[in-house]
């Protein structure tokens, strides 16, 4: 049983690709149980940025073109559109991407804030799903693990940007005096708080939430400050905000170019900025041609990525270095769980052998106390582990050698 990672992210596809494969919290469900069906265990961490499957098997072969059959069936895209855009990791290549994306290496914000709670939400949704055990779940608790110790010792996170902050900054640099304008943040989830927290931490004070459920958009604006309203109002407050960033988990267009267009036309051209950061989007990018309207998308955050990069490079080399200790680490456990029911066997057929040969000799010796048969039980037990010790540290170390010692002993299934 090997581990394999297939996927796309915003490194090898355009944004058109990524939202045509991305997956809603809704939608996650049932693909989880399709590809347990056809796969296995199984995990999908589907992100503004990526969409990418882990599996268990034992063809990599046969993963690679189960998944990709999967992407095509799916998803409008025909199988020769989507190819280019995957990438394919198995075994230790595997892991190796997992532990650098839930670490923040792989993301457009480099150490960005909220990719590992995003891996932490994929886990869990295929722990509730069943579709994560054994192997998968070992590596993703590992994944978690190499996240959190990355963050501790290193400062890729200090002052971190999420996607969400990142689409405030974008804003504030293109809109002058940002504290005075009227803000309006789509979607209530955990993105759009985060916007939200950002505009205020930016001294916006004129906000407003809005959200398909009203308690949500509520709650967070009795949190963080501003109004809140549903929906319905969406058209009507787009003709008095100056700012609208856009989060929702949609799988259609909420803004139209037709709605923005009659919405503008009560501004009296005053410009107006919108950044969407959902995928798949929430805005027609015909609004973009608009008049007095700047309609920007997760491809257009590059230079605020770039900024990030360049004050962040120099916390890579560290991460990398605990990464590497951290692939280090899961290979031991992978090459001692793989010769683990080989030395089972060795312990098993050396106890075999020393229970027969301690019973045929104490038919022999019926005169001994029970103290006496006691201590000669100690003493077998006591040369079997020591001649077992050295055998067995050098398989754990090397598990190549687990062949030659199954052969001397042979250990082939014939009784001792």
């Amino acid at each position: 049983m090997r581990l394999f990672a297939l996927g796309l992210s915003h490194r090898t596809s355009s944004l058109e690709m990524r939202e045509n494969v991305a997956l809603t919290r809704d939608e996650l469900p049932q693909a989880l149980q399709s590809l347990n069906g056809i796969l296995g265990d199984v995990v999908i961490v589907s992100t503004c940025n990526r969409t990418e499957f882990y599996s268990t098997g034992l063809d990599g072969s046969v993963i690679q073109e189960n998944l990709t059959d999967f992407l095509a069936q799916r998803f409008p895209r025909r199988e020769e559109e989507i190819s280019p855009s995957l990438y394919f990791y198995e075994q230790e290549d595997a892991v190796r991407h997992l532990f650098r994306v839930s670490s923040g290496l792989d993301s457009l914000i480099l150490g960005e804030s909220q990719i590992l709670g995003q891996v932490r939400e994929a886990y869990s949704a295929s722990v509730t799903n069943g579709c994560a055990r054994g192997i998968i779940s070992k590596v993703f608790h590992h994944a978690l693990r190499v996240g959190k110790r990355v963050r501790r010792e290193t400062g890729i996170g200090e002052n971190a940007l999420s996607i969400s902050s990142a689409a405030v900054e974008t804003a504030r640099r293109m809109m002058s005096d940002i504290a005075e304008r009227r803000v309006m943040v789509i979607g209530a989830g955990q993105a759009g708080k985060l916007v939200a927290r950002a505009f205020k931490d930016r001294g916006v004070h004129q906000m407003v939430m809005v959200n398909r459920t009203l308690k949500r958009a509520q709650e967070v604006a009795a949190e963080l400050g501003g109004e809140a309203t549903s929906f319905e109002n969406l058209e009507d407050l787009l003709g008095t905000v100056d700012i609208v960033v856009s989060s929702t988990d949609s799988q259609n267009m909420i803004l139209s170019q037709e709605m923005v267009a009659r919405a503008t036309s009560k501004r009296n051209g005053a410009p107006i900025l919108i950044v969407d950061i959902a995928v798949p989007r929430d805005a027609d990018p015909a609004i973009g041609n608009l008049p007095g309207v700047t309609l920007l998308n997760m491809d257009d955050l590059e230079s605020v990525s770039q900024t990030n990069r360049r004050q962040r490079e120099k916390e890579v080399a560290q991460v990398e270095d605990i990464i590497d200790e951290e692939v280090s680490r899961f290979r031991e456990w992978w090459d001692t769980r793989r010769v683990a029911p080989g030395i089972a066997q060795l312990k098993e057929h050396a106890e075999t052998l020393r229970q027969q040969e301690l019973l045929k000799t104490l038919k022999q010796m019926p005169h001994l106390s029970e103290e006496d048969v006691a201590h000669i039980e100690v003493l077998s037990r006591s040369i079997v582990k020591k001649l077992l010790h050295h055998p067995i540290a050098t398989i754990k170390e090397d598990p190549s050698y687990l062949d030659t010692t199954q052969e001397l002993f042979k250990l082939n299934g014939n009784k001792p």
